[in-house]
């Protein structure tokens, strides 16, 4: 289920940003007003009134160009000029260089109960910092049934009906010395670009569910070395029965699986009896290399056959399949 993100100003005063620095002035609360917004808004013209094209939800950045702007000018069309600015509703200011506020733009402040803030870093610093922020925090998001698993350093999305086994084969891996991101729940956030990453509810964090022996503390039994806190998404792998799909023998149909508008690489494995299940997960993972690295082979082992046909027959080789997306066959799964 997708969600679109927003963040609370009072966040960005949390130890997860701390490499923002920044100093709370305000004393009136209003620290649950949101940003929607990645983007910051420098004031410029708006500080003379024009505040057409100024954005609430954008935070607000103020340098020393502002502040020497606000002091050089009369009182009274300061005063004019914030009135209109702040009242547009702000989520919140941000002074940089660690500049005083200037009583004028405090009276605005608190006039119109918009959280104003400061910090030693120059503007431009800040805004880089503040906007990788605000890209990671508003990312989109969405909640995925399945299981998350580092292999090798190649990120596994295992997906499949509820009981088909995909904790059991997370945790043959987490055994053969792979590690766990995530179990039964999967938040995935998009980053830039066009990179999707999972990791764990706060509440599941380094927990797997086995049925018959309930729930396991992956760090306690294994180590610190069995887990991660997040991973990107580079393969979903689906899990299912052997007669619930028509599988692609050669492994030429490069499908896709849509996440939050990225096209992820998929991989089917039936299921039978007997099978190594975490052994096959693992040569998706290994597979997934070669193709990083250019090796197809799949591709490859068709371009033979395709050349042996020519050479003997005449007639044109066969071309290989289009990429398919998975998604017009089958949904996406959620929880709610």
């Amino acid at each position: 289920m997708r969600r679109e993100a927003s963040v609370e100003v009072g966040q960005l005063l949390d130890q997860s940003a701390k490499q923002l620095q920044l100093e709370l002035l305000s004393d009136w609360g209003e620290l649950d007003r949101k940003i929607a917004r990645p983007r910051i808004q420098k004031p410029g013209l708006a500080l003379c009134g024009f505040v057409k094209h100024v954005f609430p939800d954008r935070l607000q950045v103020m340098g020393l160009t502002e502040i020497d702007y606000l002091q050089s000018i009369s009182r009274e069309a300061a005063i004019e000029g914030l009135e209109k600015f702040c009242g547009r509703g702000l989520c919140g200011m941000v002074l940089t260089r660690g500049l005083e506020a200037p009583d004028i733009l405090m009276d605005a402040a608190r006039a119109h109960k918009i959280p104003l803030m400061r910090t030693p870093l120059m503007s431009s610093t800040f805004i880089s910092r503040l906007t990788r922020k605000l890209e990671e925090l508003l990312a989109p998001r969405a909640s995925i049934h399945g299981v998350l698993v580092d292999v090798l350093g190649i990120g596994l999305l295992l997906i499949g009906r509820s009981g088909v086994g995909k904790s059991e084969a997370a945790l043959d891996l987490v055994m053969k010395g792979h590690r766990l991101v995530a179990d039964d729940v999967v938040e995935v956030t998009v980053r830039p670009p066009d990179t999707v990453w999972g990791e764990a509810t706060e509440i599941h964090q380094h927990h797997m569910e086995i049925r018959g022996m309930g729930i396991l503390n992956i760090t306690h039994l294994f180590g610190v070395a069995a887990v991660r806190d997040n991973k990107k998404i580079e393969v979903v792998v689906e899990l299912s029965d052997v007669e619930e799909a028509d599988y692609d023998r050669l492994g030429t149909e490069n499908e896709v699986w849509p996440i939050l508008g990225v096209d992820v690489p998929l991989a089917r494995i039936p299921l039978r009896p007997g099978r190594n299940i975490a052994s096959l997960i693992e040569v998706v993972a290994r597979n997934q290399i070669l193709k990083y690295r250019g090796r197809d082979s799949a591709r490859e082992f068709q371009d033979k056959i395709n050349a042996r046909i020519l050479a003997s027959t005449g007639s044109a080789a066969v071309p290989s399949p289009r990429p398919r997306n998975s998604s017009q066959s089958m949904p996406i799964p959620e929880v709610e």
